[in-house]
C-alpha cells in the first residue's frame, strides 16, 4: 500500500517530517525556546503604549493646571475662567467667578498629578494671603497644598466649576 492510498500513513509521514523539522530549526526542543519573551512582546508593546499615553495626559494637565495657577497668582481673571469647564463658564462672567475672594494667591508649584479616567486631580503648592478688612492688622502669607480637580471634555483639561463642594469622605 502506497502513501497516497493509506490516508493514515501519509499523516504520519507528515507528522514525522514536522517532527523532524522542528527538531533541526529548534534544537532545544521548542520553537519558543530561541525567543522566550516574544510572545510577550504584544502585550508588553501595548502596556508601553498605554504608559506612554498616560504619562503624556498627565504631563498635559500638568500643564493646564499651571497655565490655571500662574492666572490666578497673576489676577488675570480672563484667563481662569477661560480655564473653567464649559458649564462653569456658562454660569458665570469672568468678574463674577473672581469676585468676592479674600485670599491673595502669592505662588504655586504643581506637585503630583493623577488621572482617573475623564476625572484628574493636581496638588498644588499655593502660597496666599489672607485679606480681611475687619482684621486689626495684616495677617502673615501661609503655605498649603491643595488637591485641585480637573475633568477632561473632548481631549481638553478643564478647570472643575465645582471645588470645594464635597469634602474628603465625599459628603455633601
Amino acid at each position: 500500500m502506497s502513501a497516497a492510498s493509506n490516508p493514515r500513513r501519509h499523516l504520519h509521514g507528515i507528522g514525522l517530517w514536522s517532527a523532524v523539522a522542528l527538531s533541526v530549526l529548534a534544537p532545544s526542543g521548542s520553537v519558543f525556546a530561541q525567543n522566550p519573551g516574544a510572545n510577550q512582546a504584544a502585550p508588553a508593546a501595548a502596556t508601553s503604549a498605554a504608559e506612554a499615553t498616560q504619562s503624556a495626559d498627565i504631563d498635559n494637565l500638568r500643564s493646564r493646571a499651571a497655565e490655571y495657577w500662574a492666572a490666578r497668582t497673576t489676577g488675570d481673571s480672563t484667563k481662569e475662567w477661560s480655564l473653567l469647564e464649559p458649564r462653569g463658564r456658562n454660569r458665570m462672567t469672568p468678574r463674577e467667578y473672581t469676585s468676592g475672594r479674600t485670599v491673595k494667591y502669592l505662588a504655586y508649584q504643581v506637585e503630583d498629578a493623577s488621572v482617573d479616567g475623564y476625572f484628574g486631580t493636581v496638588k498644588v503648592r499655593v502660597l496666599f494671603q489672607p485679606f480681611l478688612p475687619s482684621a486689626p492688622r495684616q495677617v502673615n502669607p501661609a503655605a498649603v497644598v491643595v488637591e485641585d480637580q480637573w475633568v477632561r471634555i473632548k481631549g481638553t483639561w478643564y478647570h472643575s466649576a465645582d471645588q470645594g463642594d464635597d469634602n474628603k469622605d465625599g459628603k455633601k
